[in-house]
């Protein structure tokens, strides 16, 4: 990234550190819009984005006849590094997928494990979308 001159070291990081989230909610708001618009209207998607002290919450939460999915990644920072952890979650009880938590004191590194765990979370979520709503029956 370029930053205009007298910008420094601890601003340069905050801006990376927004737009690495920024890109994420971005990408888990996407496969909802997506998800919702393919099976409208047995599908409703809502954004999940919280900023509770050092912690961010990102994902989407999806509805469906029955049943709720959320694909979540949690983003901490404690003692100069990140924490990063993810998971997707069935009506509030089923862990479907449960990501490890990893630690890292760099921002870029961060960036990779958040593209990477998003990845892990969306990429199946059509097949599980799916398979929910073929368990509701032919009246869908």
């Amino acid at each position: 990234m370029i930053y205009p001159a007298g910008v420094d070291a601890n601003s340069q990081g905050a801006a990376e550190l927004l737009t690495v989230l920024m890109r994420t909610a971005a990408r888990f708001t996407e496969m909802g819009r997506s998800l919702s618009q393919d099976h409208f209207p047995h599908v409703r998607s809502r954004a999940v984005s919280d900023l509770a002290g050092s912690v961010a919450r990102l994902g989407a939460e999806l509805e469906l006849p029955g049943h709720e999915l959320v694909f979540e990644v949690n983003v901490g920072l404690a003692d100069g590094a990140f924490t990063v952890r993810g998971d997707l979650v069935l009506d509030g009880e089923e862990t479907y997928l449960d990501l490890p938590l990893v630690e890292t004191p760099d921002v870029r590194r961060l960036a990779e494990l958040l593209d990477r765990y998003v990845d892990e979370l969306t990429v199946p979520a059509r097949r599980h979308v799916g398979d929910l709503l073929e368990d509701c029956g032919p009246e869908l």
